[in-house]
């Protein structure tokens, strides 16, 4: 497959993934072997970016950005964001369970692909077990927070924002679901939709910010405590799925709708497993 299409289908998958709470576009960018590509595209606007852009060589600082990888790339998220926005609100309302168990089985298996590249590092046993255990927790609590109740104004999307792309781009922290606790979700979907620019505006230089600042971060702790940190995002996925579980209602009984739901959730478990096969890692 040509690079530039497998980098815009990756955004495709990412955008949509991050309007459904509960689910975060880093899962996919790790599924789909992007993952550290996404962060050295992020870390390309660095210090040294700025210092070229405001001493006007604009054309040599945009030369240090990986076009060939971001604008697919960011094609696919934003196409996917902005055709999928009214679909997503539609499911989440009417069929939402059926949204939940295709990303189950989708984070299961990416759960097994992690669980793979953990056992091909030695060492680190303890600490790598015990942040697995904190990432869990982490992820459950998270799920348990009850939405706080702000208002839709300027700082507080700009925040929202910040929040919310740190943790778009950590597999297994949705996005998403922290605007929900933060209050914001709908308001800004529904901006998504109306076009609203000072709303949208506002809340993308938010998540500017926070993707330049939180990406260093992870970057930094990917490479030097790769086992541990890996560890710690495998069980943030782990605890995701309490959140997901399609059966959650206690309600399970063998019908349509349960089949319909198993056959999602093996649908979900199928594609990243396939992905890793038939793609090719960067």
């Amino acid at each position: 497959m040509n690079q530039k299409l497998r980098y815009f289908l990756c955004g495709l998958a990412m955008g949509a993934a991050d309007t459904v709470p509960g689910v975060s576009g880093g899962t996919i960018a790790f599924i789909t072997g992007i993952y550290e590509n996404l962060l050295n595209a992020i870390k390309s606007v660095d210090i040294s970016f700025f210092k070229l852009f405001f001493s006007g060589n604009i054309k040599g600082a945009f030369a240090k950005i990986p076009w060939g990888f971001c604008l697919p790339l960011l094609l696919g998220i934003g196409i996917a964001i902005i055709s999928l926005a009214n679909v997503v609100v539609y499911l989440m309302d009417t069929h939402a369970y059926f949204v939940w168990a295709f990303f189950f089985g989708l984070i299961l298996a990416s759960l097994y692909l992690l669980s793979q590249d953990l056992l091909k590092v030695k060492g680190h046993v303890f600490s790598s077990t015990l942040l697995f255990l904190i990432g869990t927790a982490f992820a459950i609590w998270l799920t348990h927070s009850n939405p706080i109740s702000l208002s839709h104004s300027y700082p507080v999307l700009f925040f929202s924002g910040f929040i919310a792309i740190c943790a778009m781009i950590l597999p297994g922290i949705s996005g998403a679901f922290v605007l929900v606790l933060l209050g914001q979700y709908q308001f800004v979907l529904e901006s998504i939709t109306t076009l609203n620019f000072p709303v949208l505006i506002t809340f993308a230089l938010g998540c500017i910010c926070g993707l330049l600042s939180f990406a260093h971060i992870i970057s930094a702790c990917l490479k030097k405590y790769y086992k541990p940190s890996l560890a710690f995002l495998s069980g943030v996925l782990a605890g995701s799925l309490v959140m997901l579980y399609p059966f959650s209602n206690g309600n399970f009984q063998f019908n349509q709708q349960t089949m319909i739901l198993c056959a999602l959730i093996l649908a979900g478990l199928a594609l990243p497993i396939l992905l890793h096969k038939f793609s090719p890692q960067d």
